[in-house]
């Protein structure tokens, strides 16, 4: 396959995160389907496509759609910095069991992945709990954190190609 076909998917895939970024920020103002179904679907779909150019594609991998939905569907406030913490792990785990899905498809060969992609997302807890930044900003930014693994497994070689 051309180093430019590869390219401009993983481009591809890095627009994809964008706009489910978008409608994931948007979901936090008002209308949270925006983010549970919308920007899940989006999100999901990149992958898809992704894996499909990347000649990887199997109807597993369909199951991405309804990890990220329950992900994106879980509470992640609290009353307490401890309550916070707490369910934003759960939160995170949520969405970070699309990329249990790739492991199922691709095996061991995605561990070297699947580490930090969890570690951004433990990283997405600090971030939500401690607020840094604006609202917005900071949604915007953990769900780039909490999927930008997820956009790299449609990347990972397959043994013999």
């Amino acid at each position: 396959m051309s180093e430019y076909v590869i390219g401009w998917t993983a481009v591809g895939s890095l627009a994809g995160l964008t706009g489910a970024c978008a409608l994931y920020m948007l979901g936090g103002r008002h209308g949270k389907w925006q983010r549970r179904y919308l920007g899940s679907f989006v999100l999901s779909a990149t992958v898809n496509a992704a894996s499909c150019v990347m000649g990887l594609w199997t109807a597993w991998l369909l199951l991405v759609f309804p990890c990220l939905v329950a992900g994106f569907s879980l509470g992640y406030g609290g009353d307490t910095l401890l309550q916070r913490v707490f369910r934003r792990l759960v939160y995170v785990l949520g969405v970070c069991s699309a990329g249990l899905v790739f492991y199922l498809v691709l095996g061991h060969r995605v561990w070297w992945i699947f580490w930090p992609h969890l570690g951004m997302g433990l990283w997405s807890v600090y971030l939500g709990t401690k607020n840094p930044v604006h609202a917005a900003a900071e949604e915007t930014f953990i769900c780039a954190m909490l999927n930008i693994g997820l956009c790299m497994y449609p990347f990972v070689p397959m043994v013999g190609r």
